[in-house]
């Protein structure tokens, strides 16, 4: 049976962004299925000068736009906390499935942000503390309660929503990141590597400081070089961070499309992601399959998918000299370098965009036909056995 779906997120309609390609990507592939998809962004919920008010105002404007004609409607984070409060006028029936999907857990992120913020010795304001650390984490909760299943990208997350009381074990469920077929490329290790890559937006919980450091001490060390891919940060304000003496060797680029992130994958040497907090980073997967050595921490899904020493290096948080020393070894070390992209490349065949997407739709179809015993009137899709 046809199924009517929405997707909501709060991510902007941007293909450059791995939200929402994500999300983009899992609508289309329910397309394909025959199922009727509509996808709903930020841009269709509010303007940008509501930015900061996004975890309030967004939900409200969401759950005022009937979704009760729809059988299933995925919710992205804190979307659903309006809708399943006033669920009770909005869909008395109770005939919509909800799921609550994680990019990233909130308050894992936060907890990331703040420890930065304490070993920077920066301040949080009052109002983000308020809003990110006291008010949204009570909302999450409510809503992942009363939504039928939890979706999130790694098992920091499930443990985290199953032990604070989020959602019960049988309603969470891990999905993945896939990655496309056109990121596995073929590789020549050059017998030293000194270009670095890194990819992510420019920001404290991406580990920037420690990249900005281990890269300083790198440089005075040998002919490294560095790209800073998908910063959204412009090209000054990402080289301002950096010391004056190797500002010529880092390349920005604040925004690419596919077959700009392709280059950028062939020319590398090493992949260099030191971030502090992460769901399923597309970045690390992308590179994984570009045959590309990793160095990153132990953060979200790297924990679950990388063997620190098989197929990549995992370095402690925050730790510019384990970064550094990690990166310095591999630069010149082609052997291990090779031996690390092959197993990394292996890896990431597990995670291809056609297994996430069937993946991701026999979570859909599993809660649709669970909640079948006491809705007739929605069956699950044939395929879901």
């Amino acid at each position: 049976m046809s199924l009517r779906i929405l997707f909501a997120t709060h991510a902007p309609a941007d293909t450059r962004t791995a939200v929402y390609r994500s999300v983009a990507q899992q609508a289309r592939h329910l397309q394909s299925e025959g199922h009727e998809v509509d996808l709903v962004t930020r841009n269709d919920l509010a303007s940008p000068v509501w930015a900061r008010l996004d975890p309030i105002v967004l939900p409200i404007l969401l759950a005022v736009r009937d979704l009760s004609r729809y059988d299933v409607v995925v919710f992205h984070s804190y979307l659903g906390w309006a809708f399943h409060l006033l669920r009770r006028w909005l869909d008395p029936r109770k005939r919509v499935a909800t799921l609550t999907w994680f990019h990233g857990l909130e308050p894992l992120y936060h907890r990331a942000v703040s420890e930065e913020y304490r070993r920077a010795n920066r301040t949080i304001s009052h109002r983000f503390r308020l809003l990110h650390h006291v008010l949204l984490p009570r909302l999450l909760k409510q809503s992942c309660r009363r939504s039928d299943a939890v979706l999130c990208f790694n098992s920091l997350e499930a443990d985290y929503l199953v032990t604070h009381g989020w959602a019960k074990s049988d309603r969470v469920h891990r999905v993945s990141n896939g990655v496309e077929m056109d990121c596995f490329l073929s590789r020549r290790h050059r017998s030293v590597g000194r270009r670095l890559l890194f990819i992510g937006q420019w920001l404290p919980a991406k580990g920037t400081r420690y990249l900005v450091d281990a890269f300083t001490a790198l440089a005075a060390l040998s002919d490294f070089e560095l790209a800073c891919v998908g910063t959204g940060a412009t090209v000054e304000a990402v080289q301002q961070e950096f010391p004056a003496t190797v500002r010529s060797r880092v390349t920005v680029l604040p925004r690419v499309d596919r077959e700009e992130l392709y280059e950028q994958l062939q020319l590398a040497d090493v992949f260099v992601f030191p971030t502090l907090s992460e769901g399923f980073s597309c970045a690390l997967l992308e590179a994984m399959a570009a045959e590309l050595p990793v160095v990153t921490t132990p953060v979200g899904a790297a924990v679950d998918i990388l063997d620190g020493g098989q197929n990549g290096v995992l370095v402690p948080c925050a730790d510019v000299t384990a970064l550094a020393a990690a990166v310095a070894r591999m630069g010149g070390d082609a052997h291990t370098r090779a031996a690390l992209g092959l197993s990394a490349r292996q890896t990431a065949l597990r995670f291809t965009l056609r297994a996430s997407c069937v993946d991701f739709a026999s979570r859909i179809y599993d809660v649709v036909s669970r909640r079948d015993v006491s809705r007739p009137d929605v069956r699950a899709h044939p395929d879901a056995a």
